[in-house]
């Protein structure tokens, strides 16, 4: 995405060249050089969010690959690494800050800035979800859980909401609204999924096919990926923001019939 400097933010940043007993002043120069410490900050910005959404997607993608190799070695350093992401989106939080004390920004840079916080905290929210997967997937594998459990349904849920997650990032750093729209609307597959998963679940559990720890466990899991969908979601939402001024319009849509299931 380009980093946009609104007219209002050049103008205030401008001034006017004096002259003043034949010497030049120099807020020209000053003020061309705000202007472009300006853009390295949004600049700096954008990256910091792009970093964070990778630290993001790769604690969910190691949680899916300790499910398909219902493999549980890396999990521990996997929980630990959470506390980079945290970091990450505090330091994102201090420099969203600093920008609008010290830049001052308007119009278009204003809504980069303070959507970045909500995309920092989004993107802060899917990490906590993809480490609760993995405490979840070792829970399970320390509870001596048989192999046959329907971990493809949950890596077919996993896998679709990360590349929900790279097509956000994609449609942030292009600020292409229409691929936002797209991402919107595909996170009715993630609550179909979720749902039928969550019914399946319940049966293997009903007919002794499967331990109530171990059934609560996935069932948990499930919903966690499918937070992970409205959470990118929400980042899409952010991203039309950025670009036109306006919020999505109509009603997001939702297929999440989970609560209903008896």
């Amino acid at each position: 995405m380009l980093v946009i400097i609104s007219r209002d933010d050049l103008a205030d940043r401008q001034g006017v060249v004096f002259m003043s007993q034949g010497r030049p002043d120099h807020s020209m120069q000053d003020s061309q050089h705000i202007s472009s410490a300006f853009a390295q900050d949004l600049s700096d910005l954008r990256m910091d969010l792009v970093r964070l959404s990778m630290l993001a997607t790769r604690q969910l993608s190691a949680s899916l690959r300790a499910m398909s190799d219902f493999q549980s070695g890396q999990i521990d350093q996997l929980i630990q690494q959470d506390a980079e992401l945290d970091k990450l989106q505090e330091l994102i939080d201090e420099k969203v800050i600093s920008i609008i004390t010290m830049r001052a920004p308007r119009a278009d840079n204003l809504r980069l800035v303070i959507t970045a916080a909500r995309i920092a905290s989004d993107l802060e929210r899917i990490g906590d979800y993809a480490r609760n997967i993995a405490k979840r997937t070792s829970a399970v594998m320390n509870d001596n859980a048989e192999i046959n459990l329907p971990w493809d349904r949950l890596i077919e849920i996993g896998t679709l909401v990360t590349g929900m997650i790279d097509d956000v990032v994609d449609a942030y750093q292009q600020g292409d609204i229409d691929a936002a729209q797209a991402i919107r609307n595909s996170d009715i597959h993630v609550d179909k999924l979720n749902t039928s998963f969550i019914q399946e679940t319940i049966d293997l559990m009903e007919s002794n096919k499967l331990s109530a720890i171990v059934g609560t466990h996935l069932i948990f899991m499930s919903k966690n990926l499918e937070r992970i969908g409205d959470y990118t979601t929400s980042i899409a939402e952010q991203v039309h923001f950025i670009v036109t001024g306006e919020a999505l319009g109509g009603t997001r849509p939702k297929a999440d019939k989970s609560s209903q299931i008896s």
